[in-house]
């Protein structure tokens, strides 16, 4: 008669040559590693992965949008700093222009002025000819019926403390119409004083 132990088969021999035995309950045992929790951590690090890379998209939108916004606003500024400049610049020239009416009229004043102090300074019987004003220097002509006119005159000028440096360059004597007259010449330089100045 055969028995046949079916509770516990422990041990299964390999004919021959007294090879390796392996026992059933071995061969049961089922895999540690189990597929449901490997495809569970696949798709949690591929989560990982999506969020993160959606977070850096984000952020570097954020960044590309924030470049766009300051190269922007720097065309802007470069663009109100050379309408500064032009205007800066238009500014300068009208204050140089200013500046030469603002000269020419002090200058007018002293030619006023000038003409005012020889016209007074003229004695009865002398009359000017021609007269020359450039950058304080006076240069006039005229004629006189006698030298001593002429003396006068250029006493004037010295003693109204307008002219300075007077002195006679030429004088000489014709007749016109029966008459003797005196031509001369007389070079000064005029000397605005701020009094007067104000006064005109």
């Amino acid at each position: 008669m055969i028995k046949i132990n079916l509770l516990r088969p422990e041990k299964k021999d390999v004919a021959a040559g007294g090879g390796t035995t392996v026992s059933f309950a071995e061969e049961a045992r089922p895999s540690r590693l189990s597929i449901p929790a490997l495809v569970g951590a696949i798709a949690l690090t591929v989560v990982g992965i999506g969020l993160m890379y959606f977070l850096q998209a984000g952020e570097l939108s954020s960044q590309q949008k924030l470049l766009e916004e300051r190269t922007l606003r720097k065309a802007e500024l470069e663009k109100v700093l050379k309408e500064l400049e032009q205007i800066e610049k238009t500014k300068k020239e009208l204050d140089s222009k200013i500046k030469i009416i603002s000269d020419l009229k002090l200058k007018q004043k002293d030619a006023v002025l000038m003409m005012d102090k020889i016209s007074r300074s003229l004695p009865e019987w002398v009359w000017l000819t021609d007269l020359t004003y450039r950058g304080g220097a006076v240069a006039i002509s005229g004629k006189a019926l006698s030298n001593n006119l002429i003396a006068d005159l250029i006493n004037n000028l010295q003693n109204s403390s307008f002219f300075a440096n007077v002195q006679i360059t030429s004088s000489s004597r014709k007749r016109e119409a029966g008459i003797d007259i005196f031509e001369f010449r007389i070079n000064c330089v005029f000397v605005p004083r701020p009094e007067a100045k104000k006064a005109v």
